[in-house]
Parts: C-alpha cells; structure tokens; sequence
C-alpha cells in the first residue's frame, strides 16, 4: 500500500468513524426514552468509540511501521543496485580508457 492508499484509507475510516458518532449521537438523543437511560447508552457508547479508536489508531500505527520498513528495505535494495551498475559503469570506462591509450602507443 503507497502513501496516497494509506492516506485515502486513513480519511475512509475517519470519515466513517464520524459519521457513526454523529448518527448514533442523534439517535440517541432523539429517541424516546428517559434522561438517565440516555445518558448510560451516551457514555457505554462513547467506551466503545474509544476503544474502536484505539484500535484503530494501533492499526494505522502498525500499518506506518510497516511501510516505513518496506521503503526503507526498498531504498536499500535499490542503492545497492545502483551502487553495482556505478562499480559495472566505472569499470567499463576503465577498460575503453585503457583500449585508448593501447591505440594511441601504437
């Protein structure tokens, strides 16, 4: 998953997670019931919401570490490869500065 993915899924949830809040908050507050009971739903809610977060805070924190270690293996790998096509590169001019000068002695 690139960064853009990451950070439209993030939004996703966020979006998601927000509208859950505020439809279930109406809801609540609208519904026909008693002060007390509305109140206890609120707040037994509102535990859950923060548990939901937490763990979805978790997830995208793990799903960061990881991306991070991807890109990060991902760098290394390819300045590996390009530190063996500059030794390859640099070679290969050795050997035609080499053939130049064998011409020019002869």
């Amino acid at each position: 998953m690139d960064n853009t993915e990451y950070r439209e899924a993030l939004g996703f949830l966020l979006g998601l997670t927000v509208g859950a809040v505020i439809g279930t908050a109406t809801a609540l507050l609208l519904a026909p019931q008693s002060g007390a009971r509305t109140r206890r739903q609120i707040v037994r809610k509102a535990e859950e919401w923060t548990d939901t977060a937490g763990e979805s805070l978790e997830d995208a924190r793990d799903e960061a570490r990881d991306l991070a270690d991807r890109a990060s293996r991902e760098t290394r790998r390819l300045a590996r490869r390009a530190r063996k096509s500059a030794d390859r590169t640099g070679d290969r001019i050795a050997e035609v500065v080499d053939k130049g000068r064998d011409r020019l002695r002869t």
